[in-house]
């Protein structure tokens, strides 16, 4: 084995050690732990006011509401840990903030405000 071969074999093998330690992972890459996220968006300037579309991504998952929805969502099975939760709608800036995702718990967002890209 060439002494560059056996360095990355070297780092390779030092990655997986510390996967193994628990680091954090904010996508959930390997993480085994699963926890659920729900919350409603609503537009900002009028917060009784459910956005009709939305987008919602937290990782590789993804989920969508539609006016049937009231602007509630629910992503299921998300790895536990740190995520970054990431929701877009049409005329609206695109919010991004970190979540807590705890085994077995639901982390509740509960009302999440997104402003229009219109002022409206």
């Amino acid at each position: 084995m060439t002494r560059r071969a056996s360095v990355v074999a070297l780092i390779v093998a030092s990655i997986g050690l510390l996967g193994a330690k628990g680091c954090d992972n904010p996508n959930g890459q390997g993480v085994t732990d699963r926890g659920r996220v729900v919350g409603t968006l609503v537009n900002a300037a009028h917060p009784t006011e459910p956005l009709n579309t939305a987008t919602i991504q937290i990782g590789t998952q993804v989920t969508r509401i539609s006016p049937a929805d009231k602007g509630s969502f629910h992503l299921d099975e998300v790895p536990t840990g740190t995520q970054t939760v990431q929701i877009s709608s049409p005329g609206f800036s695109t919010y991004s903030a970190p979540v807590v995702v705890r085994k077995g718990e639901t982390t509740d967002l509960n009302v999440v405000g997104l402003t229009s890209q219109t002022g409206l």
